[in-house]
């Protein structure tokens, strides 16, 4: 008992953040009752002639990544013996990937509405976008645990690291246009307000350990880029920067836009294919924008250790690191700069496939992917959407991602004349079983729909129109 005790507690105190692990909403995406699904492809529709968002409560979201280790994996490399408790190193190295991410984002939409005049839907929206990215590589554990000797003797490790994060405003207008009763394409186009921004890129260390003599040779660059309608963040006092006061928001100068792209097609009655480009874009940063850049990059720093004579008669140490620190400060010295810059969005894409096995019954598939620090990551999601009754609907699936094989999610809506409610989570055996989950994620809200057509088996684009053919039903405007 008192062995796990200690484990419990290791586990705990070294995977904190492991409970940051989570996935995209890939429930939302075949949701077909839903308005919010467009949000990840403006050419699915809903299955109303029109509908508006609750204000400020109509889509309210949140998602968490973690690429690297889970509880499960970190309790494993914990070894207990009659007497001790310890972490055994070698083993918690295998479980981190080459290079790693943490991630957080968060979003609320404000206002939400669109309508349906033939074959045209026409929506807009505005919404409040927050996140946090942050990406570490395997070889800096690998260089810790088994130091400098060894096979580790002679090799450059090549420390690459990656951090943003990012608060803005979308003010979008989607648009999607059913050309025949098999093609529908989608489009919305954003004008973004940037409120805040922090992006550290082009980081990196190099650290090779000369052979001949154990000596380090150390060089390396980094960029801190940051901007805020709040305020001034950064000042500098002489050449070194500082943190400085945020105040209110006096007018938000740092603007962009974005463009969403998306494609339906009727392959037959039964089958759809569907594909999406979100996110293209990017944010001009001008408003009290910093740059922090390396004063001499790629400058190499040797350290050869700490020299002791024969002919010393005294030793100052703190001499000696203070001579140090002003050699690590020319190499790693900073430049601060105001001046503008520019971050792009993070561009996502998805592919998506969906069969109709009966009217009120559908297999989907959705492949997943985004780039982030020049690595694409993917997931697959594979399920069913079920319409039993007119007003509930069910989305249940499965995904694979960041590492993980089992990632139960699903999304449900009701709906009560024009007032519909929905909640979509990804991996809800998280809080069952925390220590293999790499992936928990929700979102919540309600909408006013209305002109939803009575066939509880109705799929998107023209409401009267199931799987893209056919006579058109009748619409009645308080229909459930």
């Amino acid at each position: 008992m008192q062995n796990s005790k200690r484990r419990l507690l290791i586990v705990l105190m070294i995977s904190a953040t492991s409970w940051l692990s989570a996935q995209q909403n890939f429930s939302l995406y075949h949701m077909e009752s839903l308005p919010q699904r467009s949000t990840l492809n403006p050419a699915l529709l809903p299955d109303c002639k029109w509908y508006i968002g609750f204000p400020g409560f109509n889509s309210l979201g949140f998602q968490a990544t973690n690429s690297g280790f889970n509880l499960r994996e970190i309790n494993n490399a914990i070894d207990i013996n009659a007497t001790d408790t310890f972490l055994n190193l070698n083993k918690l190295l295998n479980v981190f990937s080459k290079q790693n991410y943490l991630s957080l984002k968060a979003d609320q939409t404000w206002f939400n509405f669109g309508f349906r005049v033939k074959k045209h839907f026409f929506s807009a929206n505005i919404t409040e976008k927050a996140g946090i990215k942050f990406g570490y590589p395997k070889d800096l554990f690998r260089f810790i645990i088994d130091g400098n000797g060894g096979p580790n003797l002679g090799e450059t490790f090549d420390f690459r690291f990656s951090a943003d994060a990012y608060h803005y405003r979308e003010y979008g207008i989607g648009y999607a246009y059913q050309l025949n009763k098999k093609l529908t394409l989608g489009a919305k186009i954003k004008y973004l307000k940037g409120i805040n921004r922090a992006e550290l890129t082009d980081a990196y260390i190099k650290v090779r350990t000369r052979p001949e003599d154990y000596a380090f040779e150390i060089n390396g660059n980094y960029q801190l880029n940051v901007a805020s309608s709040l305020g001034q963040i950064i000042t500098t006092n002489g050449s070194d920067p500082v943190l400085d006061g945020i105040g209110l928001v006096k007018g938000i100068k740092n603007t962009g836009w974005g463009l969403d792209l998306g494609a339906e097609y009727a392959v037959s009655n039964k089958l759809k294919l569907s594909a999406a480009l979100i996110d293209l874009g990017s944010i001009n940063w001008k408003q009290n924008a910093t740059s922090i850049v390396a004063a001499n990059p790629n400058s190499t720093f040797v350290y050869d250790g700490f020299h002791i004579s024969s002919s010393d008669t005294a030793i100052d140490p703190e001499a000696y690191f203070e001579r140090l620190g002003d050699s690590l400060k020319n190499m790693f010295g900073s430049d601060t700069l105001q001046r503008s810059f520019r971050s792009t969005l993070s561009t996502e894409m998805m592919f998506g496939a969906s069969y109709a096995l009966r009217k009120n019954l559908k297999l989907n598939a959705l492949f997943y992917g985004d780039v982030y620090n020049k690595r694409l990551m993917g997931g697959l999601t594979l399920g069913i959407f079920w319409r039993p009754v007119k007003m509930f609907s069910l989305s249940l699936n499965n995904t694979f991602y960041g590492r993980a094989l089992l990632n139960p999610g699903f999304c449900m809506a009701f709906n009560a004349g024009a007032w519909q409610a929905y909640f979509s989570t990804e991996n809800f055996l998280a809080p069952l079983i925390p220590g293999s989950a790499r992936g928990a994620s929700f979102r919540v809200g309600w909408n006013f729909t209305f002109g939803r057509s009575k066939s509880r088996g109705m799929g998107s684009g023209d409401p009267g129109n199931n799987n893209g053919g056919g006579k058109a039903a009748p619409i009645d405007p308080t229909s459930i």
